[in-house]
Order: structure tokens, then C-alpha cells, then sequence
């Protein structure tokens, strides 16, 4: 008898694959460590490059920024104030600093975009959006710090030991490098203490901070912030502290919130 042969079907089968947001890029799946860190490389380069050019342009604007920088000291003690200089390099290197310092304040987020850019290929698409989301909370808040550096703690700071305490038969008159290292400190300090939120934001996330737990210990979060203030402050006296220890206190409790929100979804 003729043996049947089974007819093999030609029809090509369809293919179930998973959603697109869960497949990891092709290009991030197949690259090697050296090529991670090539990409890592470029994105130092361009951090490097975004650097430069704000550092030659706040060169060009060397003195418009210098009188900028000054005028706090000028408002507590008027505009015939004056520094006086101690090395001899001094001016050339406070045009250098002030050119340095705005560089570094101005390039803070596009570093972050760049490492960011080199981060979210690996991840899904909707925790590539919640990170976008996050660097921009994150650079709203670093120059939220600066700002309030800027327009309130850094002239009260003047004001208290230039003024308040000052004994009356001392002339007063900082050492211009002095100034600038004060200036520049206290502003990048605010800058990146306001960044507590992110960092609390991004440990619940990931599950290792929990709402429940904060509560229960706010008296050591509360010691923490006050030894942060401390340590970071400016100066060695209560009240510069208290500028520093104020805001984060007030961020902590913002945190507080975004964590239960989190928690809750």
C-alpha cells in the first residue's frame, strides 16, 4: 500500500514577540563592555566640550559677571566699597574662577541630560520618561538653591558679619579671592543640598527608603539634617547654619510627600 506522506505546511507561522517597551534596544543588547565605555567617553567629551565653550564666554564677559559677583558686598556697604588685593595673581584668577564657577553652575543639567542619554537605552520606555521627568525636577531644584542663595542667604550672611557684628573701629574691606571662594562655596552648596528630594525620591523608588520607616525615625532624619547643615555650612557660627538647615528641613518635608505619593500608586 502507497504510504501517506504528511503535506508540510508552507504557511509561515506568525511570530508572538513581547511589547516593544519591554525589549531592550538592539544596540544596547549587543554591545560589548569596551563599547559601553566608549559611549561613556563620549558623553564626558561632550560634558567637557558644553564646558568649554561657557568657560571662553563667561572669559569674554569677564568684568559684567565680576560686577554681578559684587553686588551683594556693595549693597551692605555701599558703592564705594572696596577689596583689597593680598597675592599678586589675585585678579587674573578671580576672572578664572568667576569663568569657572558659571561654567560649572550653567553645565550641571546638560551633564546630567548627557548621562541620562547614556542610561535610558537600557531601561523601558516609561522608566526612560519618569527619568527625563526626574533630571528636570532635579535641575529646577539645584538652581531653586542657587537662586535662594542669591536673593536671600548670601546677603544676610554679609550682612551679619560685616555689619552686625563688627566691632566700629574696624575698617571693613575683604581680600577680593576671599570673597570669591565664600561666594562661590555657599551658592554651589545650596545648589546641591537642594538635591535631598531627588535622592529620597529615587531610594523609594527602587524600595530601599519607605514612608513608614521615615516617620518612625524623623527624630534621627532630624539630627541628620542638622549635622548636614553643619558640616556644609559656610561658616562656624549658628545662624549660617540655621540658612542652610531651614530649606533642607522644608525639603525633607516635601519629600515626605512625593514619597507617600509614590507608595500610594
Amino acid at each position: 500500500m502507497p504510504s501517506k506522506k504528511k503535506s508540510l505546511s508552507t504557511t509561515p507561522q506568525p511570530i508572538i514577540s513581547a511589547p516593544e517597551e519591554s525589549l531592550p534596544h538592539d544596540r544596547e543588547k549587543f554591545m560589548t563592555l569596551g563599547e559601553h565605555l566608549e559611549e561613556l567617553r563620549s558623553v564626558l567629551i561632550r560634558s567637557i566640550l558644553v564646558f568649554t565653550v561657557f568657560f571662553v564666554v563667561a572669559l569674554y564677559f569677564g568684568e559684567e559677571l565680576h560686577k554681578i559677583v559684587i553686588k551683594p558686598y556693595k549693597n551692605i556697604l555701599g558703592e564705594s566699597a572696596t577689596f583689597y588685593q593680598i597675592k599678586l595673581m589675585a585678579p587674573f584668577m578671580v576672572y578664572l574662577r568667576t569663568g569657572f564657577m558659571v561654567s560649572i553652575l550653567i553645565t550641571f543639567p546638560f551633564a546630567l541630560a548627557f548621562l541620562w542619554g547614556f542610561v535610558s537605552p537600557a531601561l523601558e520606555t516609561r522608566t526612560a520618561r519618569l527619568g527625563k521627568a526626574l533630571i528636570a525636577f532635579s535641575t529646577i531644584l539645584f538652581w531653586l538653591g542657587v537662586w535662594l542663595c542669591w536673593a536671600q542667604a548670601f546677603e544676610s550672611f554679609l550682612k551679619i558679619f560685616l555689619v552686625t557684628v563688627r566691632p566700629l573701629d574696624i575698617e571693613t574691606r575683604l581680600p577680593i579671592d576671599e570673597y570669591y571662594d565664600v561666594f562661590f562655596n555657599m551658592h554651589l552648596i545650596f545648589g546641591l543640598s537642594f538635591q535631598l528630594p531627588v535622592i529620597m525620591v529615587l531610594l523609594a523608588a527602587v524600595g530601599i527608603l519607605k514612608l513608614s520607616f521615615l516617620l518612625s525615625h524623623w527624630r534621627e532624619a532630624f539630627i541628620g539634617i542638622a549635622f548636614a547643615a553643619a558640616v556644609l555650612s559656610p561658616g562656624p557660627d549658628v545662624i549660617s547654619m540655621l540658612m542652610l538647615f531651614v530649606p533642607l528641613l522644608v525639603l525633607f518635608g516635601i519629600s515626605l510627600v512625593l514619597i507617600a505619593i509614590i507608595e500610594r500608586k
